[in-house]
């Protein structure tokens, strides 16, 4: 197992990523798409570019990582995908938010959903929201820790067979959308 740093933004940092993954003969079993961005601006402030920003790593970059590895997974007849979601994104509980955020958060959630449903049950896709983290992004008042909020990711990355599909979970829960 190694991780692999890519700039998901980019089409062509995709590309070499998958490419070099390729020429070293190296499959990829297990993708969780964790990339984002935090914009706090009001809906109406949000300036195009970082509302663009943020749509582009948080929903494009996912969709172009399982776009380039998930056919290997449906080849081998085995894989898990996991998009690193929030609660910030589920349409039961609030209007998205903060804004730019939430929306691509709910749009990474309905990817999970499409995803889940065009895959075989081989290949499992869920959506985790890992609570509040003590990370630059969840700042240094969350009440979680790293490992505490990498837990339930860890467990959809290695759910056997039997394991749920097309889901949203937080502390290993199946939570609403």
């Amino acid at each position: 197992m190694r991780a692999v740093e890519v700039d998901v933004a980019d089409s062509g940092s995709v590309q070499a990523l998958v490419d070099g993954l390729a020429a070293e003969g190296t499959p990829v079993d297990v993708l969780v798409n964790n990339a984002g961005v935090y914009p706090t601006h009001r809906l109406f402030a949000i300036p195009e570019p970082v509302f663009e920003e943020t749509l582009q790593v948080t929903l494009l970059g996912a969709y172009r990582l399982c776009r380039e590895l998930v056919p290997g997974m449906i080849d081998r007849g085995w894989g898990r995908v996991v998009n690193v979601s929030s609660g910030a994104g589920a349409m039961t509980d609030n209007v998205p938010s903060p804004p730019a955020y939430g929306i691509a958060k709910a749009a990474l959630n309905a990817l999970t959903i499409a995803l889940a449903a065009e895959v075989p049950a081989s290949v499992k896709v869920n959506a985790v929201c890992p609570g509040w983290v003590r990370t630059d992004m969840g700042g240094p008042a969350a009440p979680l820790s790293p490992a505490q909020g990498a837990d339930t990711v860890v467990w959809a990355a290695l759910l056997p067979p039997s394991g749920p599909t097309g889901g949203f979970f937080r502390d290993r829960k199946r939570i609403p959308w």
